[in-house]
C-alpha cells in the first residue's frame, strides 16, 4: 500500500536523524529551536512574529526555496 510505504518512509527519516543526536532529547530539542531561528521571523529580541492567525511566519528566502539546509 501507498499509505504504508509513506509512513515507513517518515519513521526511517525520523529515526536517522534522532540517531544523529545519539536519541537525546534534548539536543533534539535544541536542534528544532534552532531550526525555528533559522527558519521564521523574528524581532531585535529574538521573539518570534506571528501573523494575524497567531502562526509563524516563515523568512521570505525560506519561503521561496532559496535557502540550503543544514
Amino acid at each position: 500500500m501507498l499509505k504504508d510505504s509513506i509512513i515507513k518512509e517518515i519513521h526511517r527519516i525520523r529515526d536517522e536523524w534522532a540517531a544523529s543526536f545519539q536519541y537525546d532529547l534534548r539536543a533534539l530539542c535544541e536542534n528544532i529551536k534552532q531550526q525555528e531561528k533559522r527558519d521564521f521571523l523574528t524581532d531585535e529580541h529574538e521573539n518570534f512574529i506571528k501573523d494575524e492567525k497567531d502562526g509563524l511566519i516563515l523568512k521570505p528566502e525560506v519561503a521561496s526555496g532559496s535557502t540550503a539546509k543544514s
